[in-house]
C-alpha cells in the first residue's frame, strides 16, 4: 500500500514553460519567469509587488530584516509550527518568545498572547520591552498553520494596541482568507512556501509581499546580493543570494495557473473525510472559525478529549501506519520543548504535547482518490 502524505499536482504547462527556459537559456535567479510569477502573485493578493526567494524560510528571513529586527532583539511566535519559521529569528542573533496555542486551531493561542503583553512587557517611549531581560521586543510571528487562518481581528487590536509588527506566515495557507481578506495582506509583511508538498510548488521557493511597497522592494533589494547597479558591481549592504531561479518560477507560473482547482479539491478532500469521520464520534476534523476561507493544504485530524486514553501510544501507532505505507504524519514538535530551544522562553498552556500526541496529518494530495480517504480513515478508526 501507498497513499502518500502529500504529493504536487504537475499536470499543467510546467514542462512547457521550463523547455521554454532551457530553449532560451534561460534558468538562473534572472529571467522572465521570475518577473511574470511575482506579478502573477501580487494580483493574486490585490498588493503592488512581490519577491520571490529559494525557500519559505528565506522569505522569513528578509521579512524580518524588512522589520528591522536586529541582534539581541525579542520576536514572539507560535511553538507549534515549522521550525523554519523561529530559525531566522537566529540568524539575526534575536531570541523568540514562545507563545502557547489554541487547542481548537492549533494557531496562536490569543488568550496567552493578551496575558503576555498585560504581564511581561512594558512600554517605554513607544518601544515595547520584555520585563523578564530588558530587551526590545519588534515583531511578532504569527503562523498560519496547515491552511487555517488565524485570529487576526485580535492579532491586529494587540499589534496597534502595543505598536508590534505582525509578520504573517503563510507559508501552508495559501489561498486561505480571514474576513474575506487573503491572507499575507492582513499584517505589515507576508510570507509563503512553495516546496514540494504546498498547495503549489516551485520544487522549493518562497515569496515575499506587503501593503507597504517599500518594504517588499527592499527584500528584494536583499535577496539579489544589495546589488545597486546592473552593470558594476556595487553593493550598498550586506545582502543575500536568495533570488528563485527563472526554472523554478517556470514551475510557479504554471503552478498558479491551476490554484484555484487545487484549493477546491483541497476543500473536498476536507469535507469528504469529515463526512467519513462523522460515523465515529472519536475523532473529528479541525476547521477555521466560521469568518474564515480555509484551504486545508493538510486535513488533521484529533482524537476528541472525551475518548482519549490516558498513557495510551497513539503516536506509536500511527508510526506503524506510516511504515505500512499510509502517508499519516504528527503535526510539527512543539519548538520550546527542543532541546536546541530549551533555554528559551515560553509563555502559554501546558497543552501542546497533548496536542502532539492526539493530533495527526491526514494524506491530502490533490489527487488523492475517495477510495484512499476511505482507507485511510478505515485505518485510523483501527487504532482509537
Amino acid at each position: 500500500m501507498n497513499i502518500p502524505n502529500c504529493i504536487p499536482d504537475i499536470a499543467g504547462n510546467e514542462i512547457k514553460y521550463l523547455k521554454e527556459c532551457i530553449d532560451t537559456k534561460w534558468i538562473s535567479s534572472v529571467g522572465p519567469y521570475v518577473d511574470r510569477f511575482e506579478t502573477l502573485f501580487s494580483n493574486y493578493h490585490h498588493v503592488s509587488t512581490a519577491t520571490a526567494v529559494s525557500s519559505g524560510t528565506a522569505a522569513i528571513h528578509l521579512a524580518l530584516k524588512a522589520l528591522n529586527v536586529n541582534h539581541n532583539d525579542m520576536v514572539l511566535c507560535p511553538t507549534v509550527t515549522f521550525i523554519g519559521t523561529v530559525n531566522p529569528i537566529f540568524y539575526l542573533g534575536a531570541e523568540p518568545v514562545f507563545i502557547g496555542v489554541e487547542s481548537e486551531t492549533l494557531n496562536i493561542d490569543i488568550e496567552s498572547l493578551v496575558h503576555f503583553f498585560q504581564t511581561e512587557t512594558i512600554k517605554n517611549d513607544g518601544r515595547l520591552i520584555y520585563k523578564k531581560n530588558g530587551r526590545l521586543i519588534k515583531a511578532m510571528i504569527v503562523v498560519h498553520l496547515y491552511g487555517n487562518p488565524a485570529n487576526m481581528d485580535m492579532i491586529i487590536e494587540l499589534s496597534n494596541q502595543y505598536n508590534i509588527p505582525v509578520l504573517e506566515d503563510a507559508a501552508e495557507s495559501l489561498g486561505a482568507k480571514y474576513n474575506n481578506r487573503l491572507l499575507g495582506t492582513i499584517g505589515d509583511i507576508g510570507c509563503f512556501s512553495f516546496n514540494g508538498n504546498k498547495i503549489i510548488t516551485t520544487g522549493g521557493g518562497g515569496m515575499i509581499i506587503s501593503r507597504d511597497e517599500e518594504k517588499t522592494l527592499l527584500t528584494k533589494h536583499m535577496s539579489t546580493q544589495a546589488k545597486t547597479d546592473s552593470f558594476e558591481f556595487l553593493h550598498d549592504q550586506i545582502g543575500y543570494n536568495y533570488r528563485l531561479s527563472n526554472l523554478c518560477a517556470a514551475v510557479g507560473v504554471a503552478q498558479m495557473e491551476s490554484l484555484d482547482d487545487f484549493i477546491q479539491k483541497k476543500r473536498q478532500t476536507a469535507l469528504y473525510y469529515k463526512e467519513l469521520f462523522l460515523k465515529n464520534n472519536k475523532l473529528r476534523i479541525l476547521e477555521p472559525e466560521q469568518n474564515c476561507f480555509g484551504t486545508y493544504w493538510m486535513t488533521l485530524t484529533q482524537i476528541n478529549p472525551s475518548y482519549r486514553k490516558t498513557g495510551y501510544a497513539y503516536l506509536e501507532k500511527i508510526r506503524k501506519l506510516s511504515k505500512q505505507g499510509l502517508g499519516v504524519r504528527p503535526i510539527w514538535y512543539p519548538l520550546h520543548k527542543l532541546p536546541i530551544f530549551k533555554d528559551h522562553n515560553y509563555f502559554g498552556k501546558d497543552n501542546s504535547s497533548d496536542l502532539y500526541q492526539t493530533t495527526f496529518c491526514l494524506p491530502s494530495s490533490v489527487s488523492i482518490t475517495n477510495q484512499e480517504m476511505e482507507t485511510t480513515v478505515s485505518m485510523i478508526d483501527s487504532i482509537v
